[in-house]
């Protein structure tokens, strides 16, 4: 695994949470049937799309910033029982959880949240006790709707309590963390799922979250995967970020790649474009 990037002044260093099982392709992108992915084969692994719940953690301007928490420690009965190492990995990197200054997430899934509180005491308390939660506002709105809630577990489990403990802070688009790094509305996945914008020295990066789940999206934008609120959006917004990755020569983080191809940039090679790995 190509485990960090330095992008300016910035370190981009990444975190293997846990691999979830694996599933037929067009399980993920429901618009999709098996013979689409007959020239995407690069794509899959042994025929299965094989999604990695990836972490990033940032160095910028003295603060280190945790992009999303993973899937938490488990084990998960909807994920075949498999459990979450986030914290472990982030020791064995030499970061300790009162090391985190800032979480940041990119939206409010399950794997993204699933590390922000630590229920092994008395009480429950911050898995990361120094640490500001940056929640996108849209989500927050949406996601603790009465209509809402009862189907986002852990939005209750793991984002709920936050405000309860004085960590929280909701944030809106071009919210900024260091002079380096501000979080950008990129919606669609969820309705305010953001990307963290990275500028600096002259040299700019984007960790994605779930704007992209797998690298045959960077070939194909209109394929959405069903569980984005809007898909229309998602895509849309999608292109957007393809457009400015390959105009400005970005290099992309994506937690969902697997761990060899999971930062790189967007080229155009006769006509298309592809993921090249860094």
């Amino acid at each position: 695994m190509a485990g960090q990037i330095r992008v300016g002044n910035v370190d981009i260093v990444a975190v293997l949470d846990m691999v979830p099982p694996p599933r037929d392709p067009w399980m993920m992108f429901p618009t999709t049937s098996e013979p689409d992915w007959a020239d995407h084969q690069h794509a899959l692994e042994c025929g299965q799309l094989q999604l990695y719940y990836l972490h990033f953690f940032l160095r910028s301007e003295g603060k280190t910033i945790m992009v999303d928490t993973g899937m938490g420690p488990g084990p998960h009965p909807e994920r075949g029982n498999r459990t979450g190492d986030l914290v472990n990995q982030l020791r064995l990197k030499g970061v300790n959880p009162e090391d985190i200054d800032v979480v940041a997430h990119t939206h409010l899934h399950g794997d993204h949240v699933g590390w922000n509180v630590d229920y092994t005491g008395e009480s429950p308390a911050p898995t990361f006790p120094k640490a500001r939660y940056l929640v996108p506002r849209l989500d927050w709105d949406y996601f603790t709707k009465p209509d809402v809630i009862g189907s986002a577990p852990q939005v209750t489990n793991s984002v709920v309590p936050l405000e309860g403990m004085g960590a929280m802070d909701l944030v809106d688009d071009e919210h900024t963390i260091t002079g380096e790094v501000k979080m950008l509305t990129a919606s669609g996945h969820t309705p305010g799922h953001m990307v963290i914008d990275i500028t600096s020295q002259g040299e700019r990066a984007m960790v994605v979250g779930d704007l992209l789940h797998s690298k045959v999206q960077v070939e194909r934008p209109d394929w959405t995967a069903g569980v984005d609120t809007d898909k229309e959006d998602s895509q849309r917004n999608r292109e957007r970020v393809l457009d400015v990755a390959e105009a400005e020569n970005v290099v992309i983080a994506a937690g969902h790649f697997h761990p060899d191809d999971h930062i790189g940039r967007v080229i155009r090679k006769e006509g298309r474009r592809y993921w090249q790995i860094l």
